[in-house]
């Protein structure tokens, strides 16, 4: 079974929350499955108009209110002004997020357009062309413009990049982690947090840009999954997508290697350059970037790596083996290579 990709369970409470939704947006239950489950439980659907949906729904205990109200005030602005990204759209009551209370939870639900676009193969080289990094590109670029000219109102705004739940160890540390590891992480971490930052070179960021995370449809790209939009270095959002391609070894491509990471990443700067500006000193971010989310990576996988040898369909090595040569990354001195003479 495709743990990305299950039926619904009548008995879960994010089901309960689902049906009592329905009405909201004149869902259609029976026509109802479970795309991916976690943090967020992320289901396709379709209204009674036969319109396609994506309903979306949080837990209350890691994501507030107030974190997924800004995070929709935020689409909504990106969407009014031409960018392609996740549209939601308003219940019935005009509300962009519903919440539903119970005894053991609180459950917000959001409710989406769905894309008609497809997923590229993450290891494919035939589908990411340079047209494709160039478009990438421009969308990003496009959505950090028109998030620099954006305010989010105080009570709704979203958090730093370090105050995300996902980037926390647990402390008590979990066996799974290494210490050692998890200390070389926290002090590179810490020093980041102490740099001062520049306008432009940092703000609303997508967080999260990866294969799975965006969708094609005859050359059109659509951006989705803000949920981890956080304030953060703009490079961020080529961090992600390059450490995925270019180094986690379980799903990099065949040639990956510094040259072919820098190969992309000048496409995408070229498209991005179309729509809002990058200096070399930005740039001279990308390394620390993907360093960052190596961190996240470990600190998600680490400890359910069992769920994640089933939820990534590897071709190079197990989800295992990744995450010993993670740790030996940052028990060498984390050094990480991208060539940037193609930029």
């Amino acid at each position: 079974m495709d743990p990305n990709h299950l039926p619904v369970d009548d008995s879960s409470a994010y089901h309960d929350a689902l049906a009592q939704c329905v009405d909201h947006w004149g869902l259609v239950l029976e026509k109802t499955s479970l795309i991916r489950d976690g943090i967020n439980h992320v289901y396709g659907t379709e209204t009674r108009d036969g319109a396609p949906v994506i309903v979306r729904i949080s837990n209350g205990a890691v994501r507030s209110q107030a974190e997924l109200s800004g995070e929709l005030l935020w689409l909504a602005h990106l969407r009014k002004n031409g960018c392609t990204v996740t549209h939601p759209i308003p219940s019935q009551r005009g509300e962009l997020l519903e919440t539903i209370e119970r005894d053991d939870a609180i459950l917000h639900v959001a409710c989406f357009e769905r894309f008609p676009g497809q997923h590229l193969g993450k290891t494919s080289t035939d589908q990411w062309n340079d047209e494709l990094l160039l478009e990438l590109g421009r969308q990003i670029g496009r959505i950090h413009r028109l998030s620099d000219g954006f305010h989010l109102p105080p009570d709704k705004d979203r958090k730093q990049w370090y105050e995300i739940e996902e980037t926390h160890f647990p402390d008590p540390l979990l066996p799974a982690y290494n210490t050692d590891v998890v200390a070389a992480m926290q002090a590179f971490l810490g020093n980041l947090r102490a740099r001062p930052t520049q306008p432009r070179h940092y703000g609303l960021v997508h967080r999260d840009i990866h294969a799975g995370n965006f969708l094609v449809d005859a050359g059109k790209i659509e951006i989705i999954d803000f949920d981890l939009g956080c304030y953060g270095w703009r490079t961020m959002d080529f961090a992600t997508l390059l450490f995925a391609r270019y180094y986690f070894p379980s799903i990099c491509v065949p040639d990956a290697s510094p040259k072919a990471a820098g190969q992309c990443l000048a496409m995408l700067v070229r498209g991005y350059r179309e729509q809002y500006t990058m200096d070399q000193e930005q740039l001279e971010t990308v390394r620390d970037m993907i360093l960052v989310h190596s961190t996240l990576n470990y600190a998600v996988v680490c400890p359910a790596i069992e769920h994640w040898e089933r939820a990534i369909p590897t071709g190079n090595c197990s989800v295992a083996e990744s995450m010993a040569w993670l740790e030996s990354l940052w028990l060498g001195g984390h050094h990480l290579e991208v060539d940037l003479s193609s930029v």
